[in-house]
């Protein structure tokens, strides 16, 4: 009996072909392969070369090839299946069982293969012919080449017929994840109708789900995924790995994401080497701790405010992007600030409860090394931060707590706020040839509103500002606060300075767009809220005006 395949490729995803034969080889690393003498043949030349990414060895003397089953075949003499239980142990993995129970898996798993099969061509082909549903993807600044890439597709208004599924019962078709059972008309639906498809594909290029986004105002859910099968484990697969193995390997980094947007965002933008997550939030990043092993490490990159990848990588392009990536923050050091923005005193006991979580962290670690260093390297950060003979790093938690105080006492919109009025002075002098653009905008912030109309008294008076010194007039007349809040908390810096008059309305037109749309959000909250406290048929309208503003306002 045959080793189903899938098990089979595991194995190989596992292990490296360099691991095995460097047991019995001795290779030298040549570019991106190993080289050594050939176990076929005598020579003095080495022709034995390894390529890890493709998964083979070829000897080039006696024409030798293959995989790491087919090594331990031919240099250790071991039929196939010896060889399989053995990589399969090297591995971590179960030796498998020709039980009844694996043969029946093994024929379910065929049928969903091509369940997912059948559905991904329909989907395929429905948006190639779907001039609207392409205008769409176009629209969201999607090329005909990043489409063919990820093979987006559409599901159609109905979503896929069942009659194309005439080989298997209603059983296989509910258990694939793509249909559900709509008792009430006793009828299978198509659990992704009137979405645009983002396939699933596995390490090995072949579909095990589908995401699908909403092209309607009327779904709860503007993204959905393929819900957890026998073969289909979310925690355990990642979108667009298929594509991002080889660039990994490459590179040695890997850039992890929330969203299927953000993942094609990222590689649209020449970032190739980017996966996302599926449906498994990363608000609880700090526990990927347990997973680290030696020489290799995780970093975390907090974008602007309002931004995600793909929105910043669209307006920002490339490089900026790339700039970011000089302020990404180590695991460790992630943990150590985030638990200790949560410190509500330096109290012993408040001081023993942040040591306890972040050794609690540590303790999680699978690799015994690394577990030793992380609790070495959180035992001296610490001791810095607490020891009466370091008390100035005392200062940290206190500007951290500072900080997030400030940031609590300002509405999202007022810190949008922040970054518009930034804008603005550091493009001053275009402002002084379009001032209508400053005079039509109300700041929420009375402070900002007061610098406003300092500005637009200066702005009369002065006619260049090659040599006045703006910032040091401002700070000198009582504004100093106000600025020092504006570079803290501003979004946009080093993104948004010295603009031609061109890329200055644009960049302006997006930031009161933005700034509009969270006034709308603040609104729809309270209005929310006072409608929970008082219902009534005012409150309602207001409610539903509301709703239709940020609607009207997403659709521009």
């Amino acid at each position: 009996m045959k080793f189903p395949k899938e098990y089979l490729e595991e194995i190989k995803q596992r292990i490296k072909v360099s691991d095995i034969v460097g047991a019995t080889v001795q290779l030298k690393r040549r570019g991106r392969e190993f080289v050594g003498l050939s176990p076929f043949s005598k020579e003095k030349t080495p022709s034995f070369t390894i390529n890890d990414e493709k998964g083979f060895y070829h000897c080039f003397s006696s024409g030798e090839h293959g995989n790491i089953f087919d090594f331990l075949v031919k240099v250790e003499k071991l039929n196939f299946g010896d060889a399989v239980r053995k990589l399969a142990a090297k591995a971590g993995m179960p030796a498998f069982k020709f039980t009844k129970e694996n043969i029946e898996v093994e024929n379910k798993r065929k049928k969903y293969d091509e369940i997912l099969t059948i559905a991904l061509q329909y989907y395929q082909k429905n948006f190639s012919e779907n001039d609207s549903v392409k205008k769409y993807a176009f629209g969201r600044g999607l090329t005909q080449e990043i489409l063919s890439t990820f093979k987006v597709g559409y599901s159609g208004e109905y979503g896929l017929n069942v009659s194309l599924f005439s080989n298997f019962n209603q059983k296989e078709l509910i258990e694939s994840g793509v249909f559900f059972h709509d008792e009430k008309n006793n009828k299978l639906i198509d659990r992704f109708k009137n979405r645009l498809i983002f396939p699933i594909f596995d390490y090995n290029n072949k579909v095990i789900g589908f995401g699908g986004r909403a092209l309607s105002q009327n779904y709860l859910a503007k993204y959905i995924n393929s819900p957890e099968t026998e073969f289909f484990k979310k925690g355990f697969n990642l979108y667009n790995l298929n594509n991002a193995k080889n660039e990994n390997k490459q590179s040695g980094i890997v850039f992890v994401v929330e969203g299927y947007m953000d993942a094609i965002g990222l590689y649209q933008a020449g970032f190739r080497n980017v996966v996302a997550t599926l449906g498994t939030a990363m608000t609880e990043s700090q526990k990927l701790i347990a997973f680290m092993k030696p020489n290799y490490s995780l970093s975390f990159l907090i974008l602007p405010n309002g931004f995600d990848p793909d929105s910043f990588v669209r307006k920002n392009g490339r490089n900026n992007f790339e700039s970011l990536l000089t302020q990404k923050i180590d695991i460790g050091n992630f943990i150590f600030v985030n638990n200790l923005q949560d410190l509500k005193s330096e109290q012993p006991e408040e001081r023993a409860g942040f040591e306890k979580k972040i050794m609690d962290l540590c303790v999680l670690i699978q690799d015994s090394t690394v577990k030793k260093h992380y609790i070495s390297f959180f035992k001296n950060k610490i001791f810095e931060q607490f020891s009466n003979r370091k008390a100035k790093n005392l200062k940290p938690l206190n500007k951290t707590k500072e900080l997030t105080r400030k940031i609590t006492r300002y509405s999202s919109f007022e810190l949008k706020e922040f970054s518009l009025m930034y804008f603005f002075l550091n493009n001053v002098q275009i402002l002084k040839n379009q001032p209508e653009k400053f005079l039509l905008i109300n700041f929420h912030n009375k402070n900002l509103e007061e610098l406003k109309k300092i500005l637009i008294n200066i702005l009369e008076k002065i006619e260049t500002f090659k040599e006045f010194n703006l910032l040091k007039y401002l700070e000198e007349n009582n504004f100093g606060q106000i600025i020092k809040d504006i570079n803290e908390f501003s979004s946009i810096k080093g993104i948004s300075e010295n603009l031609n008059e061109e890329k200055f309305d644009n960049f302006l037109k997006d930031l009161i767009e933005q700034v509009n749309n969270l006034k709308l959000e603040s609104k729809l909250k309270d209005a929310e809220e006072s409608l929970s406290k008082n219902m009534n048929e005012a409150q309602y309208n207001e409610l539903l005006s509301l709703k239709d503003q940020i609607v009207a306002s997403k659709k521009v």
